[in-house]
C-alpha cells in the first residue's frame, strides 16, 4: 500500500462497501423474503453513511496537505472526474450489456429493459434524481450526493481553514441548511455526515481541539442509526491508527466493489432465487453473489479503476503534488 494511504480510512471504506453489498444481495432481490439471512442485511444500507462522513475527512484532507486555493476549483474538478468518472461510466456500460443478457436466461420473469437517450446523458452530470429519471444503477443516486459535495467543498474549503469563528460559523451554517432542505436529490439532507467528517479532518489538522471535536459531532447527531453510525465512523477516523493489512488493502477495493455488486451480485441472487429453496441453497446462493461481486470488483479494479486513479494523481495544483490520500 502506498504510504500516503490511510489504512483506518481504507478499513471503514472496505467495511462499507461490503455492508452495502451485503445489504442488497440480502434485502435487494425476492430471493430472501425473511429469516436471520434477510434481518442480517437490513442495516447494511449505514454503509452509504459511512462513505458520506470518508468524504467528509477525506476531501479537505487531501487538499489541505496540497496546499489547495480557491483559484485550483478547476482543476479540483477535473482531478475527482479523471478519478471517478471512468470507472463510473464503464460500470454503465456492464449494466446495460448485463440487463439486455439476462433476458436470455432460462425462466426469465423480469420487464424487458428499456433505457431512453435522455436517461443515459442525465448520468453524465449526475442529475438522474433532479429530472426524475431512474439511474441504470440504484447505488448512483450516491455518487451524485458526492458530486454536488465536491462543488461545495471545492469552493469553500477555505472557510474550513479560516479563523475559528469563521470556521464554526460556516459549518453551523450547513447544519442549518440541512434542517430546512430534506430533498433527497440534494445534498443538504446529508450535510451533517459530510459536517461530522470536516470536524474529523479539522482536528487532525490541529485546527480544533478534541473538546471542539466532540461538541460539533454531537450537534452533527441526527437520529437513529444514521447519528450513531456517523458519528462512530468519525471518532474512528480520528482515533483509530490502524497497520497496514490484507483489512485494509481490501479498501482498496471499495470502489469497484461498491459499483459492481448489484449488477454482479444482484444479477445473481436474482437468477439463483429462482431455484434455490431453503435457508442452506440461499445461503450458497448468497455466497456466490458475494464472492463473484468481490472478484468481479478486484478485476475491475485492476483493469479500470488503478489506471483512472493514477491518472488524477498525476494532475497536480500547479509545482505541487496532490491526493495524499486517495
Amino acid at each position: 500500500m502506498p504510504a500516503r494511504r490511510l489504512a483506518t480510512v481504507d478499513c471503514l471504506r472496505g467495511l462499507a462497501a461490503l455492508a452495502v453489498a451485503w445489504y442488497h444481495c440480502t434485502n435487494g432481490s425476492g430471493a430472501i423474503c425473511g429469516g436471520w439471512i434477510y434481518r442480517s442485511g437490513q442495516y447494511g444500507w449505514l454503509g452509504v453513511e459511512m462513505f458520506f462522513v470518508i468524504s467528509g475527512f477525506v476531501i479537505p484532507h487531501s487538499l489541505h496537505k496540497a496546499g489547495y486555493r480557491s483559484s485550483d476549483f478547476g482543476r479540483f474538478l477535473i482531478k475527482r472526474i479523471a478519478r471517478l468518472d471512468p470507472p463510473y461510466f464503464a460500470c454503465i456500460l456492464l449494466c446495460l450489456a448485463l440487463s439486455y443478457l439476462v433476458t436470455l436466461a432460462p425462466g426469465f420473469r423480469g420487464d424487458w429493459p428499456h433505457y431512453t437517450w435522455g436517461q443515459l446523458a442525465a448520468h453524465v452530470a449526475y442529475v438522474n434524481s433532479f429530472v426524475h429519471l431512474r439511474w441504470v444503477n440504484v447505488v448512483f443516486w450516491s455518487l451524485g450526493i458526492e458530486f454536488q459535495y465536491y462543488l461545495l467543498i471545492g469552493l469553500t474549503f477555505p472557510l474550513l481553514v479560516a479563523r475559528s469563528a469563521v470556521r464554526f460559523g460556516f459549518l453551523a451554517v450547513l447544519l442549518a441548511i440541512s434542517a430546512l432542505i430534506r430533498d433527497d436529490a440534494l445534498l443538504f439532507r446529508y450535510l451533517p455526515l459530510f459536517v461530522a467528517g470536516m470536524l474529523t479532518f479539522q482536528s487532525r489538522a490541529g485546527v480544533i481541539s478534541t473538546r471542539a471535536l466532540l461538541v460539533g459531532l454531537a450537534a452533527t447527531a441526527v437520529g437513529g442509526p444514521t447519528a450513531c453510525v456517523g458519528i462512530a465512523t468519525a471518532l474512528v477516523i480520528r482515533f483509530v491508527e490502524l497497520p497496514s493489512s490484507r483489512l485494509t488493502n481490501f479498501g482498496l477495493l471499495s470502489y469497484s466493489l461498491y459499483l459492481l455488486h448489484v449488477p454482479i451480485g444482484g444479477k445473481i441472487m436474482n437468477l439463483g432465487g429462482r431455484f434455490a429453496h431453503g435457508t442452506p441453497a440461499i445461503a450458497a446462493v448468497l455466497a456466490v453473489a458475494m464472492g463473484a461481486s468481490i472478484v468481479a470488483a478486484a478485476l475491475f479494479y485492476r483493469l479500470v479503476e488503478l489506471p483512472s486513479q493514477k491518472w488524477s494523481t498525476a494532475i497536480g495544483y500547479g509545482s505541487r503534488l496532490s491526493d495524499p490520500v486517495r
